[in-house]
């Protein structure tokens, strides 16, 4: 394969293993080419990941990380390693994550309190009224952050399309746990969180850490589109049924057993379907 080191080296990487990243590599660069991320971009990201992880992952038991360690983890010249380790004091902030949308609604749709009968989410008033057994939008955010003013919340949830506002005024749940299509500072946010979180699992079990996470996919090829179709369909009801079911345990665990903030650790399970035509190779007559 073009670009892969000899297989007889024996301080090359393992074949296999770089055959496996250049194939994570083609939908990224996908993406980067289409956004304009260019290769000398990428390079700049590139390295200051390397030094990033290196400093925070390959340190030898007690003993400082030093630049010339890093170098040689990463083959990044120990002048740009200097300079990266002390970024400049003017740095941005990182983008912040849509934490507190997250919680409500998984909140509103996985706690006893805030579902019918049939376990649907409650259409919600915006403001606490009589009969309504205190159960407002208000309410609800005010059950996880009262620092926040819960229109300035609700304002966001219309804007992405989560939540909607009946004709008579009551707020509902607009599709659990649905894609913010057309908002691209919250589907980036989900692409880097997901994608990396699952790239994490799949690393650990690669490199063999153990216990080794669950990372499980179904392959099946020489379908038509009809079946993918139908696939689909299943995969989304089957997979939507377990997410929804597992955040109703998350708010109750959470609820039952809140730990130390310095001790909380966070969960992710994952779903995704893909279809592609299948690129076999034309067998010849």
């Amino acid at each position: 394969m073009p670009g892969l080191p000899p297989a007889t080296d024996p301080a090359a990487p393992p074949a296999v293993v770089l055959a496996a990243v250049r194939r994570v590599l083609a939908p990224l660069v996908r993406v980067l080419i289409h956004f304009g991320i260019s290769y000398p971009a990428l390079g700049g990201l590139l390295k200051q990941a390397y030094v990033e992880q290196a400093e925070r992952s390959f340190a030898l038991p007690g003993r400082e990380v030093s630049d010339s360690r890093i170098s040689l983890l990463t083959g990044v010249h120990r002048k740009d390693v200097n300079t990266l380790r002390r970024p400049p004091a003017d740095a941005g902030p990182p983008l912040p994550a849509p934490g507190l949308a997250t919680q409500v609604i998984s909140r509103w749709i996985g706690h006893p309190d805030w579902r019918a009968p049939d376990g649907a989410p409650l259409a919600l008033p915006r403001n606490p009224r009589p009969g309504d057994g205190g159960r407002s939008f208000e309410a609800l955010v005010a059950g996880i952050n009262r620092d926040l003013r819960p229109r300035t919340l609700l304002d966001e949830l219309l804007r992405i399309g989560l939540v909607q506002e009946t004709a008579d005024g009551m707020l509902v749940v607009a599709r659990t746990a649905d894609v913010p299509r057309g908002d691209l500072d919250r589907l980036a946010y989900y692409f880097g969180r997901n994608l990396a979180d699952h790239l994490a699992a799949a690393g650990d079990n690669l490199t063999g850490a153990a216990p080794p996470h669950l990372e499980r996919a179904l392959a099946f090829d020489g379908l038509s589109a009809a079946a993918v179709a139908e696939l689909s369909h299943q995969a989304e009801a089957l997979g939507m049924a377990m997410l929804t079911r597992l955040n109703e345990m998350a708010v109750a665990l959470a609820e039952a057993d809140p730990p130390p903030p310095a001790e909380a650790r966070r969960f992710l399970a994952g779903l995704y379907v893909y279809s592609a035509p299948d690129q076999l190779p034309q067998e010849t007559p």
